[in-house]
């Protein structure tokens, strides 16, 4: 992970590493961006449940854009399979692209960002073919 985090602080961007946050963060995350009325794990990775229940899950450059346009003074960044978490100011950053946030190793691949209040979130899988993905909580399917 070390790489990632020279890459933002490269940007600009102020980290903060929070071991054992992991599990925590991802429980959130689903409270908040997986309907209630929906089991909580019907797929092996959470970015899947996201694209298979949303009416406005923007793919692709979409949600590059989407992400550039966020409001983004302060974000938490975790992953799917990793219990670190980290915690990021970008007050003061340079703007992040995809290619900044991406990481190799397995447990670091799958990336999830999201502002401190989850309402939106920007994931990177570690599968090329697939994503990015930005959602809104109100891109939810059911919510007007």
């Amino acid at each position: 992970m070390n790489p990632l985090i020279e890459r933002l602080m490269a940007k600009g961007v102020e980290v903060t590493e929070v071991e054992d946050r992991g599990q925590e963060a991802r429980q959130t995350w689903v409270a908040h961006f997986i309907r209630p009325e929906q089991p909580t794990r019907l797929s092996p990775y959470l970015w899947e449940d996201i694209v298979a229940r949303t009416d406005s899950c923007l793919v692709g450059t979409a949600a590059d854009h989407a992400f550039e346009r966020a409001g983004k003074w302060k974000a938490i960044l975790f992953f799917q399979h990793s219990n670190d978490v980290l915690e990021l100011d970008l007050t003061q950053a340079k703007p992040l692209t995809r290619r900044d946030l991406i990481v190799e190793t397995m447990d670091y691949a799958d990336i999830y960002i999201v502002d401190p209040a989850y309402t939106w979130t920007y994931v990177i899988p570690h599968e090329a073919d697939w994503g990015p993905y930005f959602l809104t909580k109100l891109g939810m399917k059911g919510d007007d």
